[in-house]
């Protein structure tokens, strides 16, 4: 018993602080991108690989990024800030930041070498996912106050749901709130996923506000079913 007793307690797992919390956010967020980006080529070139697309070669990927380009002309050419040049602008900073070093571009380089011209389609196909990568990012970010709004107004509506059960003596459950708070950052993280890894070329709104939507309810059925005391 004495020895049990002289026997120093086990250290308690320290907590993150705020920092820390906000920069394993920022990093899991970047571990997604990356994901997501490498998940669409290889999808991309296993398709070349096995002739799945109807287009040959390389000329799928050039379809979707001009199909991209062309949703957000049709969609979005009178959003503030101009998401069209801005999705443009920031594919060439990719391709500029990834490719061209010292004024070298490497890239097309690499795509007028004759022994490379056995996997040029799969070059430049790679290429051009990476661009339409850098096109669905921008999009994304440029939906992110939809998500602002919606997550707002589902805050507020189920404060006065959460007030009015109050007051009304209603139960209330810790058991829903912790299961909704926890889905809030999959759904959220959901279109640059699906959207951003994406094979085919998507509409914008179908790919993000599906999403928009699912935080907007757990937001909503989190706040409505909080419990402060556990």
């Amino acid at each position: 018993m004495a020895q049990a007793a002289a026997r120093p307690a086990p250290d308690k797992p320290k907590k993150e602080g705020f920092l820390s919390k906000r920069i394993s956010f920022v990093l899991s967020v970047l571990l997604w991108l990356l994901g997501a980006l490498f998940f669409n080529i290889i999808i991309e070139l296993v398709g070349i690989f096995i002739d799945y697309w109807e287009l040959p070669g390389a000329a799928h990927s050039s379809y979707l990024l001009k199909q991209e380009l062309y949703w957000i002309n049709q969609s979005f050419h009178d959003v503030l800030g101009s998401p069209v040049e801005t999705s443009v602008r920031f594919s060439q900073i990719i391709y500029q930041a990834l490719f061209v070093w010292f004024g070298f571009d490497m890239a097309q380089t690499a795509l007028q070498t004759d022994y490379l011209a056995p996997i040029f389609d799969y070059l430049k196909a790679t290429i051009t996912m990476i661009q339409l990568f850098s096109v669905r990012l921008i999009i994304i970010l440029f939906s992110l106050p939809v998500f602002f709004i919606f997550t707002l107004v589902a805050f507020t509506d189920g404060l006065m749901i959460r007030d009015l059960r109050r007051f009304g003596g209603d139960r209330e459950s810790g058991y829903k709130w912790h299961y909704f708070i926890k889905s809030i950052k999959p759904m959220f993280v959901g279109p640059f996923v699906v959207y951003l890894a994406s094979p085919w070329s998507i509409h914008p709104n179908w790919a993000i506000f599906p999403f928009v939507f699912s935080v907007g309810i757990a937001v909503w059925v989190s706040t409505a079913q909080f419990k402060k005391y556990m």
